[in-house]
């Protein structure tokens, strides 16, 4: 029990360590009123150098590797434009829990230094680029607090798994992101360092678990970042964010070292580690560099799945994709609608065959998919906020997960057949169509006003039956997205469906689109997204 100091105590002293790492000079002078769009900022602070600018605004992640393996960018001056970027996003959305700028400096300087001492050195596929990680990730020295006073200075001594992997690969860590109070809800809120908001209006959700990885990277405070997912915690904050995020299959990457709100020997589905970025082919390349890196040589939950080289050219196929408009009693509100459509419609154009289905059994599964989450009744959870007196934040609060018990083994074994018959049913789902992908809105919503979103159904779904699954951002709300009444579930979706009051308030607020493929194909899941994404996003992809 840690009762020397009250939780509130713990949470101002590590909030304000936390604020006086960001250096003087990158402090902004002026405040921002709730409901701004300040993804803006950045360009007009006055903070950021033109170079600087130009480093963190022009370039997604795999270009940057380029111009610094060529010697067009040093790592150092890379290092530095991001690590005062993050901190403007910092300071605008509250996206950061750790910042180790000065760490991540010395290794840039090193880097640059080694390459000039032994140019004929091979240079890693990440070499000198800037990776944020997601709270959770463990680093020795720094604290992993994922949201709770508990785990409040208190450094780790080991490295988490994946992260051992990015640094051979030469990447640079500078950040970490922040999360919810238990790493379970869609808005990254906690008592200690408290709330991320969107940067695209600063009254909504960023999104969760992983929110301050999409606040961070779609204000290009990063451009290349890792979260993880098990009900849909990269790719919420990628719709909110308007980003593009990768959940791939659990036990793909390592998941080695990582802290975690459940106990070590949780029995529900797995969750997954996956990239986040500002484009599609960033996370292609971060799947095929950290797979070439053959995770499972360190990891004995890590499947043996290679990267496949000399896979065929994704462009010249045509693909089956099959379109989901509405799942689980929630109806699609006018701007996701609209995503939907627009993204079908350009995917038809470009020779692709496009084709209605319905998921199966979708009551079935959501019943099944959240008894996953409370086999032991949150009991782990539960002792972690006990230790310190913490109250829970009104996210984790209004989602339940703190009122069960632990289910008895007949329930348990109930659930674990239940999953069985669900990866089975969706299996048969993609063979009856013969699909290559399913295409479906990530969320019925967009980014919504804090604390009012519950249900995660239509990322869920492919958590449960371990479907890769990807967001891709394809617009904006605007004036075409006009109010209407379509909702037809009945009470709870009309309260969720009226959330969205028209292009007014929501305007500027993200739309995306989710792909998904079928089970352990997510190489093929991450090649044909960045092929769609060039359709649906711009360039020359037609389909012969």
């Amino acid at each position: 029990m840690d009762r020397e100091h009250s939780w509130e105590e713990i949470a101002i002293q590590k909030r304000k360590r936390r604020d006086s790492l960001i250096p003087e000079a990158w402090q902004l002078r002026s405040t921002y009123p709730p409901g701004s769009n300040v993804l803006d900022v950045p360009r007009t602070c006055g903070i950021l150098t033109h170079t600087e600018l130009s480093i963190t605004s022009d370039y997604d992640a795999v270009d940057l590797v380029q111009r610094m393996k060529e010697g067009l960018l040093s790592c150092e001056a890379v290092t530095v434009a991001f690590c005062k970027r993050a901190a403007i996003a910092q300071q605008l959305t509250n996206c950061l829990t750790e910042i180790f700028f000065d760490l991540a400096i010395e290794r840039a300087k090193h880097l640059d230094a080694e390459r000039k001492t032994n140019p004929s050195k091979s240079l890693g596929p990440l070499f000198g680029l800037p990776i944020s990680l997601k709270d959770s990730f463990n680093l020795p020295g720094i604290d992993t607090t994922i949201g709770l006073t508990y785990f409040a200075n208190k450094p780790v001594t080991e490295t988490s798994t994946l992260a051992e992997i990015l640094l051979e690969l030469g990447a640079i860590l500078y950040c970490k992101t922040n999360v919810p109070q238990s790493v379970m809800t869609v808005d990254s809120d906690n008592h200690i360092f408290g709330r991320t908001v969107n940067p695209a209006n600063t009254k909504f959700t960023a999104g969760g678990s992983s929110g301050g990885e999409g606040a961070l990277i779609a204000m290009r405070g990063s451009v290349l970042g890792v979260g993880t997912d098990i009900g849909g915690s990269i790719r919420m904050p990628a719709l909110c964010c308007g980003i593009y995020g990768l959940k791939p299959c659990a036990y793909l990457l390592s998941y080695r070292r990582k802290r975690s709100p459940v106990h070590p020997g949780f029995l529900g589905h797995p969750p997954s580690v996956g990239p986040m970025a500002t484009s599609a082919r960033a996370c292609r390349y971060f799947l095929e560099v950290v797979m070439k890196a053959e995770p499972w040589r360190r990891d004995g939950n890590c499947y043996r799945l290679p990267w496949q080289p000399g896979t065929e050219d994704i462009s010249l196929r045509r693909l089956r994709v099959g379109v989901v408009a509405s799942v689980g009693g929630f109806s699609v509100t006018p701007p996701m609608r609209r995503a939907l459509q627009e993204s079908s419609e350009k995917l038809s154009q470009a020779g692709h065959t496009v084709i209605p289905i319905e998921l199966p059994d979708v009551a079935g599964l959501e019943r099944s998919f959240k008894g996953s989450f409370a086999l032991d009744g949150n009991e782990y959870l539960k002792e972690l906020l006990a230790a310190t007196g913490e109250p829970p934040v009104p996210s984790v609060k209004a989602i339940g997960i703190l009122d069960g018990q632990p289910m008895p083994l007949k329930d348990i074994l109930d659930i674990n057949a239940s999953r069985a018959y669900y990866l089975q049913l969706y299996n048969d789902l993609w063979e009856t169509h013969n699909l290559d992908l399913i295409m479906l809105p990530p969320a019925p919503h967009t980014a919504i006003p804090h604390d009012a979103w519950q249900f995660i159904v239509y990322t869920g779904i492919w958590n449960f039956v371990d479907c890769p699954a990807m967001v891709l951002p394809v617009g904006a709300v605007d004036e075409r997205d006009v109010l209407d009444d379509r909702s037809q579930f009945g009470e709870l979706d009309e309260a969720y469906y009226s959330l969205y009051t028209g292009p007014e308030k929501y305007r500027g607020v993200p739309i995306s689109v989710q792909l998904v493929a079928q089970r352990y194909n997510d190489q093929g899941l991450a090649m044909m997204a960045e092929h769609v994404d060039r359709i649906l996003n711009g360039g020359e992809c037609s389909s012969s």
